[in-house]
């Protein structure tokens, strides 16, 4: 299990950030964005593959198995993000939304999450972590 994790982070997701952000990202980033972000502890920039949905000028990404990754604390307060989608490169803000804490806005989240994913089946909220980034002028 260890070794895949490996491999996606040192040579899927690299190639991947690659992709996305040239012509092939319009294809390829209908589902999947490169979303960079600041580390909160380190000050340093960080980027990663993830898949998205889009719901006008928000963008939600769903957290898979939150209490094992640490990415997403890093956005427990509203920071600046920029993001690759269909490659075409977006500036924002965004936000760690916690089921447990904003069960509103997490369940908005979800309901955009199950129309644009529909085999991503019904998540309980509480449960689920999501970031929200709010991209200006869309």
């Amino acid at each position: 299990m260890a070794g895949r994790h490996r491999m996606t982070n040192r040579v899927v997701n690299p190639l991947l950030r690659r992709v996305l952000r040239g012509p092939l990202g319009r294809r390829l980033g209908r589902s999947l964005a490169v979303v960079r972000y600041t580390g909160r502890r380190t000050g340093e920039p960080h980027e990663l593959v993830c898949q998205y949905v889009r719901d006008g000028g928000r963008v939600w990404v769903l957290v898979g198995g939150p209490d094992r990754k640490t990415w997403w604390r890093s956005l427990r307060s509203p920071a600046p993000v920029d993001l690759w989608l269909a490659g075409r490169h977006h500036s924002g803000t965004a936000v760690a939304v916690v089921g447990r804490e904003q069960p509103e806005e997490c369940a908005r989240g979800l309901a955009a999450y199950a129309v644009a994913v529909p085999r991503a089946g019904p998540l309980a909220v509480p449960d689920v972590v999501l970031v929200r980034a709010d991209l200006p002028g869309n």
